[in-house]
């Protein structure tokens, strides 16, 4: 019986495996160093009090079941590819077939104090942080004498204008301004600063760029955009033109690189890029496949590689699991090829933008769409259900303003 090790439980990974367990002639191990999968791209409205979070994840076991697979959870130190083995904190997993899905971390692009002072998105932990955060520095607001302080302390500032970003800032506003609302003793206002090296938000989207700038401006969002961010300090950041905004909390939305084990580094070079050809294989190690974020492919004929997309990773995870099928059957490969069904976008409370192929949504139709879009998407039944009723609550009741 063959042995497949896959790295990493994104949607890449779970759906790799999801699509192997479907037969009985392979042993499937999977390992992670948590022991759930975690709806990333729900993150932001975990971080702005509209989702409690636990709905996000859903553990291994009960989503990958059958007598062939096992799961480890453990951290991944090394990976041998001349030898076929991971070695991993507690010992070593050998493997015939090895799917590396090991996902990306932030990307600060060198910038000065960004690494120690910046939120990031990238786990429950992390938006339970920012969550709290932003509560906390309200509260310190409130009791504030001098208005600069106050001012800085109910100040928020976001670099990269990317979807993520788009999304959080809209909601982070709603927040912010629920949160002042309910002092009816105060009198500040919030500041939620958006900032953009480019020229427009979410430069990956055109089609709804206009739709997005329009709902920033309505809900009083300040979008600077040509403004990069050379130092983020303590209180604030400090932008390339000198100007300094002052700030107690700056988020970083701004982009990702791949993440790779140790030995991985020798095969993707300078770059960090490990380069797969038409079928998602490591060029120089053809039982390796590399799916998601970690992975780099350029369709024949196309200059750019295919985006960092969740529909990406998983459409790639289908597509490994079932060509790792035809491996074990001695049957013929068949080439990776994806097409963009439709992108969406969260606007704010019952206000989104999307489109599915030619057909474009906007207003509470295209936030619906998204939410049922995710719904399907979310991994586990009773999630979905418990999704389901908070987003329905959430349409008659404001969002959690609790520290957790």
């Amino acid at each position: 019986m063959k042995h497949v090790v896959i790295v990493g439980g994104g949607f890449a990974g779970v759906y790799a495996a999801r699509g192997l367990l479907k037969r009985r002639d392979v042993k499937v191990t999977l390992i992670s160093k948590r022991n759930y999968f975690l709806f990333i791209p729900m993150l932001h409205e975990v971080a702005t009090g509209g989702l409690s979070g636990y709905n996000l994840a859903e553990p291994y076991r009960g989503i990958l079941r059958g007598k062939n697979f096992s799961f480890l959870q453990d951290e991944v130190r090394e990976v041998d590819l001349v030898k076929r083995r991971v070695a991993c904190a507690h010992g070593e997993v050998p493997y015939d077939y090895l799917v590396l899905a090991t996902g990306s971390t932030t990307n600060f692009f060198g910038t000065k104090g960004a690494e120690e002072h910046c939120f990031v998105l990238k786990s429950l932990e992390d938006a339970f942080r920012l969550k709290n955060q932003v509560v906390r520095k309200a509260e310190e607001a409130f009791m504030a004498k001098e208005k600069d302080v106050q001012e800085q302390k109910l100040s928020v500032v976001i670099v990269g204008a990317g979807p993520t970003g788009v999304e959080l800032a809209i909601e982070m506003q709603e927040l912010l301004e629920q949160i002042c609302k309910s002092n009816a003793s105060f009198h500040g206002r919030p500041s939620v600063y958006l900032i953009q090296r480019g020229d427009r938000v979410i430069p990956q989207i055109p089609r709804l760029q206009g739709d997005a700038e329009r709902q920033l401006k309505k809900h009083g969002v300040h979008v600077l955009t040509g403004a990069g961010v050379t130092e983020v300090r303590k209180d604030g950041v400090v932008l390339q033109d000198g100007r300094i905004i002052a700030a107690d909390t700056v988020v970083w939305s701004a982009g990702v690189k791949p993440s790779i084990v140790k030995t991985i580094p020798d095969v993707a070079g300078e770059k960090r890029c490990l380069v797969v050809d038409a079928y998602l294989r490591l060029l120089q190690f053809p039982e390796v496949f590399v799916i998601g974020d970690c992975a780099t492919y350029i369709p024949e004929g196309e200059k750019t590689p295919i985006p960092m997309l969740a529909q990406v990773a998983t459409e790639q995870g289908k597509s490994v699991g079932k060509n790792l099928a035809r491996l074990l059957g001695k049957r013929e490969l068949v080439p990776f090829s994806f097409k963009l069904k439709g992108q969406f976008i969260s606007l704010g409370k019952g206000y989104g933008a999307g489109f599915i192929g030619p057909l474009k949504l906007t207003g509470f139709k295209a936030w619906w769409l998204n939410r049922t879009i995710y719904l399907f998407k979310i991994l586990g039944a009773g999630n979905k259900l418990k999704t389901a009723w908070e987003w329905t609550l959430n349409l008659f009741t404001k969002r959690d303003a609790c520290e957790h």
